[in-house]
């Protein structure tokens, strides 16, 4: 009788969607609690995640997960497993309390995990989503932000890194196999509030010199972890097949930096060489250097132009020769696709 009890509490689990697997079987442990993983496997191992073949990511942390939907349930099971080498090398004398915020988006409440203490820490705790149709795998995201909790009630919580993962991309949910992803955190800042570039330029023909005046930047985003940015400004021109990189001085710890700095470069002016000439203004955190990527966003001036005030600058400056003039830009984000390393875990019946 035993035997057929458990079979049947087993496999009422797995209609529902729930991993056993994840929960010990402690009989102080409430029902409605997710449990620690063993003491033996709390400590993470880097080769138990990434191939040792491999460097490390020494970014801002791996979060380890498993997708499965249920078509039958219309349920979308998240089964948040681990997180190492939270914010990298950023940081280290702080002692991190980490959890994470989980959400399908577009619309879906954000659900949060249990707050654990260190870089490396296991979660080993499920969420479900319910009202999550087939179709709605080809519109849906998976957003995982992690955190670290204040020690302060009153001040908000620290963005450690965030992790998007489209459900689309994912095919195999759609045979009701169960995904494992094992992806690095970024930094993600909001595209439209990114902050804005000051800048003149002026071309002169007869010393073959084309000037990009860096003004200021104002209202940069302060960086989550790291706080108010370490502000450097970087001009990269290419012409032709010749590329030609300068940058600014460091401004450290501010949303709003003033430099009055003129950059120089020595240019082809003939109008075939002007039309072929690309500039790009970027602006970085420095703070960030140590965590991969530092960029916060950038001005394209040139062929690369993109706003109408990036095309009316640079027209204006190829067209009166020996006049300066003066821009606002607003910083754009670099597109790039998502990289997520998926491995198909066995299926489970539903």
């Amino acid at each position: 009788m035993n035997k057929l009890t458990n079979s049947s509490d087993a496999e009422e689990q797995v209609t529902h969607g729930i991993d056993s697997s994840l929960y010990q079987q402690d009989p102080a442990t409430s029902c409605s609690s997710i449990p620690d993983i063993r003491k033996k496997s709390t400590a993470v191992r880097t080769s138990s995640s990434w191939p040792e073949n491999e460097s490390r990511p020494t970014g801002l942390g791996l979060i380890h997960c498993s997708l499965q939907h249920f078509p039958i349930r219309k349920r979308l099971r998240v089964s948040l497993l681990r997180a190492e080498g939270l914010a990298g090398k950023l940081k280290p004398e702080l002692e991190i309390h980490a959890f994470c915020k989980i959400s399908l988006i577009p619309g879906g409440k954000s659900q949060n995990s249990i707050v654990k203490r260190g870089r490396d820490v296991a979660f080993n705790q499920e969420f479900f989503f319910d009202n999550v149709l087939v179709e709605d795998l080809s519109e849906k995201c998976l957003a995982i932000t992690v955190c670290h909790q204040s020690p302060q009630k009153l001040q908000k919580d620290v963005v450690i890194g965030d992790l998007y993962v489209s459900l689309k991309s994912l095919s195999e949910l759609r045979a009701k196999k169960e995904v494992k992803i094992v992806e690095e955190l970024k930094y993600c800042i909001n595209s439209k509030k990114l902050g804005k570039l000051y800048i003149a330029s002026c071309l002169e023909i007869r010393a073959s010199r084309l000037t990009i005046n860096i003004i200021k930047v104002e209202d940069l985003p302060k960086g989550g972890i790291t706080g108010p940015p370490d502000v450097c400004v970087r001009v990269l021109l290419t012409q032709g097949n010749v590329t030609q990189t300068k940058q600014s001085r460091i401004i450290k710890g501010t949303c709003n930096a003033t430099y009055k700095e003129a950059i120089m470069f020595l240019v082809k002016t003939k109008p075939a060489d002007l039309g072929n000439t690309s500039i790009v203004i970027s602006v970085h955190d420095l703070t960030r250097t140590i965590a991969g990527d530092d960029l916060i966003g950038s001005v394209y001036l040139g062929k690369s132009a993109v706003d109408k005030s990036e095309h009316e600058q640079w027209k204006n400056t190829i067209e009166h020769i020996g006049k300066e003039f003066k821009g606002i830009h607003h910083l754009k984000a670099r597109v790039e696709a998502p990289n997520v390393h998926v491995t198909e875990a066995t299926s489970d019946s539903e």
